[in-house]
């Protein structure tokens, strides 16, 4: 029975504070994710600090319109970085804040874009992310397309 504990005990440190999977749904992230399947399955890194985090990265982050859900976009820009108004794409958040076409991200906080910017909801429409909202860093693709 101790190594059963044990090993119980070393799965939940393990999912919860070191790595775990989240699930990539609809056409947010393609090409990236979910080009040729319904969903694709990620690795995440929980203990690479939010601080470590860098534009371009993939991010797994609790979702700031439904707080009990998780979102996977990539981070554009950080604090003190600037991100641009594009008429073509939707963002009623990023078009109402923009001055002179440029909208500068807050400090503790970062700006998040799917890759399909076309079908994704994103800080465009929700606005800056705090940091302590990201749960961990996308390190590889395990299943799905």
């Amino acid at each position: 029975i101790k190594q059963v504990a044990g090993a119980c005990l070393g799965t939940y440190v393990l999912t919860t504070r070191v790595v775990t999977t989240a699930s990539v749904t609809g056409a947010s992230m393609q090409p990236t994710y979910n080009q040729h399947s319904a969903w694709s399955l990620c690795l995440v890194d929980l203990l690479t600090p939010v601080t470590s985090i860098e534009p371009g990265d993939v991010v797994l982050c609790r979702d700031p319109e439904l707080p009990e859900g998780y979102i996977v976009k990539r981070v554009k820009a950080l604090a003190g970085q600037f991100v641009e108004h594009d008429e073509e794409h939707r963002g009623g958040y990023l078009k109402e804040k923009a001055f002179e076409g440029k909208f500068s991200v807050p400090s503790g906080c970062c700006w998040l874009e799917g890759d399909n910017s076309r079908s994704s909801e994103d800080s465009r429409m929700f606005g800056p992310v705090p940091l302590g909202m990201i749960r961990g860093r996308v390190l590889c693709k395990l299943w799905g397309s």
